[in-house]
């Protein structure tokens, strides 16, 4: 599977392309796995993952999470403007997916949301990041370790999602993406009193398992341009600033 996770900057309609690939399988994956109830869910998830990063890894190297586009970003193996691109149509598509359930299934008024069942925030946080820890150490391990696990890699990622809902499941929903999460929210307003928790732990356990994997497999070809990214942002609000200052005062620095 030599597109996953190591994607080309391209041409703009590869892109595009990439883009959309992200939009449709993070919809679909929303949507099988949405809608999957009691014991199949678990198992829902982690095949109808696992087929779909077959799907868009060689297109867009089959992230359908933030939270792994989040941490391919301080690896280097995404840029910082494809990888708002990506969080964005997956987000998106997310969303689709919750307003589909509400056309599909009859009476459809929660379905997809996560809430925690027994437990704290704080408890929350730490299965969600610790799951979210286990996805990407396994996507690295797989999908960018050298020599990698090639058509076994989806398959793989599939299982790791498979066992945490397994185990996390019972206690969080083991949601391991914020954009499964942001997306019944929107749609039903639910869930949003523990969005904090399941957000940034899964954020953070992503960006702590592209930390572990980082001296063991290796930087992208971006590694570093998100700073570089970062410092032109800057230095454009402070031109638009000035300008903004100079109009206002007629008064001009060099």
């Amino acid at each position: 599977m030599p597109g996953l996770l190591h994607t080309e900057e391209g041409t703009t309609t590869r892109l595009y392309a990439a883009i959309a690939a992200e939009f449709v399988c993070s919809f679909l994956f929303a949507f099988i796995g949405g809608a999957a109830l009691g014991s199949s869910a678990a198992a829902a998830n982690g095949i109808a993952l696992a087929v779909l990063v077959y799907v868009a890894a060689n297109v867009s190297g089959g992230h359908l999470n933030p939270a792994v586009t989040v941490a391919t970003l301080v690896t280097g193996h995404t840029s910082v403007a494809r990888g708002l691109a990506y969080i964005v149509a997956q987000t998106a598509g997310c969303v689709l997916a919750a307003g589909m359930h509400i056309l599909l299934i009859p009476k459809a008024h929660d379905v997809g949301c996560f809430a925690p069942n027994g437990i704290s925030l704080g408890q929350v946080f730490g299965w969600e990041a610790i799951m979210t820890f286990l996805l990407v150490v396994t996507i690295y391990s797989v999908a960018v370790g050298q020599p990698d696990f090639g058509v076994m890699g989806p398959l793989a990622i599939g299982l790791a999602v498979w066992a945490a809902a397994l185990t996390g499941g019972g206690f969080t929903g083991a949601a391991l993406n914020p954009a499964r999460f942001l997306g019944p929210a929107i749609v039903f307003g639910c869930g949003w009193g523990a969005a904090p928790a399941y957000i940034f732990a899964e954020l953070l356990g992503g960006v702590a398992g592209a930390v572990i994997s980082w001296p063991l497999y290796g930087t992208g070809l971006q590694f570093g341009r998100w700073a570089d990214a970062a410092e032109d942002a800057l230095a454009d609000a402070r031109q638009a600033l000035r300008g903004g200052y100079e109009r206002v005062t007629g008064e001009t620095h060099t």
